[in-house]
């Protein structure tokens, strides 16, 4: 009986638990994303409503300007990978292509900084706290962020 009673406490206190959390994630959703955190590092709890859009339209131009280069870079890393994987692979084709891929990031690099730039114009608090979480930086799903995930490598 004791072990029944020890067993309906915990999965009450869980679920207690889990609701008081869902309940707190649910609550920090509004303008900009969960806890107010939006994408690529806008913190719109101190942001007018024209602020935030344009940010948005910002982010939205980057987006679509860097779009080619993009997916170039992720085809000359495709053939990078594919290069180097051959049992006798072509060095100077290995060299063309990385320094293609150099190129290339060094174009989305540039593009990168004016958005940026842009960005704390409209914000300056812009990516204050955001260090390379989940927008610029690494975390940012390979293939749609900046800093080392950019390349699209997957």
């Amino acid at each position: 009986m004791t072990k029944h009673w020890l067993t309906k406490t915990v999965v009450i206190g869980v679920a207690v638990m889990m609701i008081g959390m869902s309940a707190s994630a649910i609550a920090g959703m509004g303008r900009g994303g969960m806890g107010g955190g939006g994408m690529w590092g806008i913190n719109s709890s101190n942001l007018t409503d024209a602020q935030i859009s344009q940010l948005e339209s910002e982010q939205k131009a980057f987006t679509e300007s860097t779009q080619d280069i993009r997916l170039q870079l992720k085809e000359k890393n495709s053939s990078l990978r594919f290069e180097q994987s051959k049992k006798a692979p072509d060095t100077a084709k290995i060299s063309s292509l990385q320094n293609d891929v150099t190129a290339l990031r060094s174009q989305l690099d540039q593009k990168r900084q004016a958005h940026l730039s842009a960005m704390k114009q409209i914000d300056p608090n812009f990516s204050q706290g955001r260090g390379r979480g989940a927008g610029m930086g690494a975390g940012m799903s390979r293939g749609v962020g900046m800093g080392r995930g950019y390349c699209m490598s997957n």
